[in-house]
């Protein structure tokens, strides 16, 4: 990471999100890592935990399970990024 806490690559996150994934899903990884690394950290672990910035919680709005797997297109409160 850079001294302005941008990742050490340079490439910080959009503030439309990560394609794929709602706008709303947060992992700690997110404020600190690349695209690059978000994307590793949903992909390959199995102790992150993610949370949703609509309800704070690890359930979102329609009270199921907030997870890089489930929080896309087509679940209901899903908030795709802008294209």
């Amino acid at each position: 990471m850079s001294d302005d806490g941008a990742p050490a690559d340079g490439v910080r996150i959009p503030e439309e999100g990560i394609p794929g994934f709602c706008i709303h899903l947060r992992t700690k990884r997110y404020y600190y890592g690349s695209i690059d690394q978000v994307l590793e950290v949903a992909d390959l672990s199995t102790t992150a935990q993610f949370w949703c910035l609509r309800t704070m919680q690890v359930v979102g709005p329609d009270e199921e399970v907030v997870s890089p797997r489930t929080c896309r297109a087509g679940r209901s409160c899903c908030v795709p990024p802008e294209a």
